[in-house]
């Protein structure tokens, strides 16, 4: 018989261990072993998403497990989990259900009726099918559960039930004697323990005829498969924990992969011995390794101490951990599939660490049963039934016996077998591990793994999670490396800061004291396009605050250009509904021909730059009356944020792909405005991030400007971290397979459309780079043009440079640095893809954003404003 279990309620209350009914069924099981299989129930599979699945199969499963074992018992004793779940979820495609087997599930039986079979791909009289991942969804016959017909209907009479198994047992498909407990619901003890007899009758007889034979859906699974039906990893850990060891442990490797056995190596990058990218042994011994597809490695800590990932700030785990794995990746050219904690010991704040690495298997010990088997929330597969010989680490390590070590493995679950070399330090203990193996690998069913073939076994394709998992690993560990690694130093920096002041030095003795938008060589001399949008004005005072950090400008120049940009905000407003707001585009002269209305995301821009400015100087110039003189309320309807055109006509900008850093400008100066995003902070949960990701494609492209700008200037933000990463690492992809340096963002032309939007505009498939443009060309120009006018951003360049230090921005750097420079004007927008020049335009923007990448650099790193929620 199987028994299977809700141990989560509708409610998401998980079944209490202490409970009557969990006693009951550790009592069950463990009086019938053989008799029963206890499993798990889910009424629906909540999506058809194979990562959703795998997660409500995990939470499932923990529960489970929690509520199952005993301490006392799994301490000598394989421990239960699940490996059949019911549901009555009908088959939505042929690998609907394969990711569960990432959860230690085997089988799934699809039970008939409850949810109406919309899709019809599972037959009615019963069946079978495995997906990829060697999970197997069993279908059950409506004729052969004791299911009512009809609402209201009776049970289904066991002489019925008896002729049906008989119709069943035609044809060589299971069947699936079916009998819901809610349809119990009424009778007395009585009449339930009359109807259990007489199924059981109908069944036996069934049997005895010869014509079925029962079986527990796990004895089925085992006896239909080969090979594959249980994976055990082998782990061999402490690679580099002292030198002296190091020659036997990799004679024991070597060992292991010439009887043909997979490993997974743990690594320790920062022993006391030293670094491993400074080892040059260990670096040949594992490359050469490497060549072996039955080779894997992982990530074995830091420093390898007994705690060293506990009770650590989140920030203080992450650079241990992304130093480790990056270390690993430099000194190998291979990315880690999994991580191991030193001493199994880790916290919360290591599992949220990881997840920044993109790192998608974690392997400690079973602990406190919290999790066996499978996804947490943060999109980590954890792998933590290890069994190993030590039984503990007194000074003489005893060893348990073999068949100690067989008890704990069993013959069901998928399990880690961690060997430490080091502890086997005589020719028995050796022996012995050895024998374990050639036994293990003699198993019917069972298969020797390591972590990365584990991880192809269990996992069907997960596209979201895998696009997020390879954009935090590109950007965190296989692109870093330490800032102070750079060749760049102070005066190379600070002389492009002082080019790039050149820009703002003419434009204010040109312009009154205010910086045009862009400006060109005109038959000889130097132009500017005589506007300043809101968003430039922001600019010019940060870049103004810059110039004065960097010594660039003395304390009465900034005061000077400061007042002059506060009498210039003051001097002309829009007004609207009532109230006054800042314009869209102000002319910096006598002429016409400004845009009026009122841009809430140029303004937020300003509100960002004004807020760190006020702060900076503690208040020393009339910031905070300026901004009061502005009535936002009409335009942030709803905590929403609002444009107005010159002729009053309203529309949103809250579902812009710019709402994240606007949004923080009005808030910054107390106004109430509702978050942009719906989804929850990515960082910390991959169920947040997958919807985060369906959000961000909605909200358009992605661009380096403000994604990254938000970093320098405020700290940045979860979600704003998540477009900058998947956008990054979009440019490291597309140079990786076509050679071609990629930096997208806005940019000034040297000519018709004069302005374009370039970014990454994720698509259900993955995504594209776009170049979007003014109303002044039609799209369909515009993408017949988009060659023509693709640059590498120069500003672009440099805040990747500032906020994300690696190989990459490196490349971009030395590119812009070559090319990008304009004598006495400052930089050019960017560096045409096409020919390799550098376009005949400057901006303030451009310049703005060097300065203000260089002040953050120069500075130590650290954000003009570090404001809530960075």
């Amino acid at each position: 018989m199987t028994l299977t279990v809700a141990p989560v309620d509708a409610a998401a209350q998980a079944l209490d261990y202490h409970s009557e009914l969990a006693r009951w069924l550790r009592q069950a099981i463990a009086l019938n072993p053989d008799g029963i299989e206890l499993g798990i129930h889910a009424d629906t599979l909540v999506s058809g998403d194979p990562y959703l699945q795998l997660r409500q199969g995990s939470d499932i499963q923990a529960a489970f497990s929690h509520l199952i074992n005993e301490y006392e018992r799994y301490q000598s004793q394989a421990v239960i989990t699940a490996l059949t779940l019911t549901t009555n979820s009908p088959l939505r495609s042929h690998q609907d259900g394969a990711s569960l087997r990432a959860a230690g599930i085997r089988s799934v039986i699809r039970l008939s009726g409850g949810i109406e079979d919309t899709i019809r791909l599972q037959p009615a009289d019963g069946g079978y099918w495995t997906t990829e991942t060697g999970l197997v969804n069993t279908f059950a016959s409506p004729m052969s559960s004791t299911r009512p017909v009809t609402a209201g209907g009776g049970l289904m009479a066991p002489a019925a039930l008896a002729s049906n198994i008989a119709t069943l047992s035609a044809n060589d498909n299971p069947i699936i004697v079916d009998i819901p407990f809610g349809t119990l619901t009424g009778l007395g003890d009585g009449d339930l323990a009359d109807y259990g007899a007489q199924v059981a009758q109908s069944v036996l007889a069934a049997v005895a005829s010869g014509s079925v034979r029962a079986i527990l859906p796990q004895k089925l699974y085992v006896q239909s498969k080969d090979t594959g039906n249980r994976l055990v990893v082998v782990r061999v850990d402490d690679f580099r924990v002292d030198p002296d060891w190091d020659p036997s442990h990799i004679a024991f490797v070597y060992k292991l992969i010439e009887a043909g056995y997979p490993v997974t190596d743990g690594i320790i990058p920062a022993p006391r011995a030293g670094l491993l990218s400074r080892d040059e042994v260990s670096k040949a011994y594992l490359r050469a390794m490497s060549e072996d597809r039955r080779y894997d490695i992982a990530a074995h800590g830091w420093n390898h101490t007994p705690s060293e990932l506990l009770g650590n700030s989140l920030r203080k785990d992450f650079d241990l951990i992304r130093g480790g794995i990056s270390e690993v990746y430099r000194s190998t050219g291979r990315s880690p599939v999994s991580y191991i904690p030193p001493n199994d010991a880790f916290d919360e704040n290591t599992l949220d660490a990881l997840t920044a690495t993109g790192t998608p298997l974690f392997s400690a010990d079973k602990g406190d049963l919290r999790r066996f088997a499978g996804m947490d929330e943060r999109g980590i597969l954890h792998v933590s039934n290890t069994v190993k010989f030590e039984k503990s680490w007194s000074d003489d390590i005893p060893y348990r016996t073999k068949d100690q070590v067989f008890d704990l493995i069993g013959t069901d679950n998928d399990a880690v077998f961690c060997i430490h070399p080091r502890t086997a330090n005589s020719p028995e203990k050796k022996a012995l591990i050895l024998d374990t193996l050639a036994e293990l690998s003699a198993q019917r069913g069972t298969k020797l793994v390591n972590f990365a073939e584990y991880y192809a076994a269990v996992s069907p394709a997960m596209p979201n999670v895998e696009r997020i998992r390879s954009a935090r690993a590109d950007v965190s560990v296989r692109d870093w490396k330490k800032p102070d690694q750079y060749p760049l130093d102070d005066s190379i920096l600070k002389a492009d800061a002082e080019l790039a002041w050149r820009y703002f030095d003419w434009g204010s003795k040109n312009f009154n004291g205010m910086v045009p938008a862009t400006s060109w060589i005109e038959s000889g001399k130097q132009a500017g396009y005589p506007f300043a949008t809101m968003w430039d004005v922001g600019t010019q005072i940060l870049a103004t605050l810059s110039a004065q950090r960097l010594g660039i400008i003395d304390q009465p120049s900034f005061e000077t250009i400061i007042m002059r940009i506060v009498a210039f905000l003051k001097e002309s407003n829009f007004r609207y509904a009532g109230g006054k707001l800042p314009h869209t585009e102000r002319p910096l002269g006598s002429q016409g021909g400004q845009r009026e209305g009122f841009d809430s995301a140029d303004t937020g821009r300003l509100l960002v730059a004004l807020k760190i400015l006020d702060q900076h100087t503690a208040g020393a110039f009339p910031i905070f009356d300026l901004v009061s003189g502005w009535s936002f309320k009409p335009v942030l309807k709803g905590g929403k944020m609002h444009m107005v055109s010159k002729n009053g006509r309203v529309s949103s900008l809250h579902a812009n792909s710019y709402a994240g850093y606007a949004g923080r400008g009005y808030s910054l100066w107390g106004e109430s405005i509702k978050p942009v995003f719906d989804a929850e902070d990515p960082s910390r949960s991959m169920d947040a991030a997958i919807a985060s990701l369906a959000e961000i494609q909605r909200r358009g492209r992605i661009a380096t400007e403000p994604h990254v700008t938000e970093k320098i200037e405020l700290g940045g933000s979860q979600h704003g971290r998540l477009m900058a990463d998947i956008l990054y690492a979009a440019q490291i992809k597309r140079y990786r397979e076509t050679d071609t340096l990629t930096c997208a963002s806005e940019c000034a032309m040297a000519g018709p459309p004069y302005f374009t939007y370039q970014g990454y505009q994720l698509t259900d498939h993955g995504g594209q780079f776009v170049v979007d443009t003014l109303k002044t060309s039609s799209q369909a120009r515009a993408d017949k043009m988009a060659d023509k006018l693709r640059l590498v951003s120069t500003k672009g360049a440099y805040l990747w440079y500032a906020a994300r230090p690696g190989d990459y921005s490196e490349k971009l750097i030395a590119l812009v640095r070559e090319q990008a420079k304009m004598p006495g004007m400052g930089f050019s927008a960017g560096i045409s893809e096409r020919t390799g020049k550098s376009i005949e335009v400057t901006d303030i923007n451009t310049n703005g954003i060097i300065l203000e990448s260089i002040a953050y650099i120069l500075g130590g790193r650290k954000p003009f404003l570090l404001s809530e929620g960075a």
